[in-house]
């Protein structure tokens, strides 16, 4: 199932307008190929878990404003 792009557009913003780090580095830091990590910016393919808990290290940034559609869930 596609995950729609806005799940990771906070991501995309952080990347480019916050960080500014290029796909390329973000790639390097999870170990994936620029083209799999833009894949899986654009919602085409899933970060798995290990990912995105390399990503929020790289960012140095909490896991769940990285990802915070994914990482806030409400279960009240």
């Amino acid at each position: 199932m596609r995950k729609l792009a806005t799940e990771y557009a906070e991501l995309a913003y952080i990347r480019k307008n916050v960080k500014k780090f290029n796909a390329t580095q973000m790639a390097e830091a999870i170990g994936k190929s620029t083209e799999t990590y833009l894949r899986s910016e654009r919602g085409e393919r899933e970060f798995t878990l290990s990912e995105a808990m390399r990503i929020a290290v790289f960012l140095e940034m909490p896991i769940d404003e990285v990802f915070p559609k994914i990482f806030k869930v409400n279960v009240a």
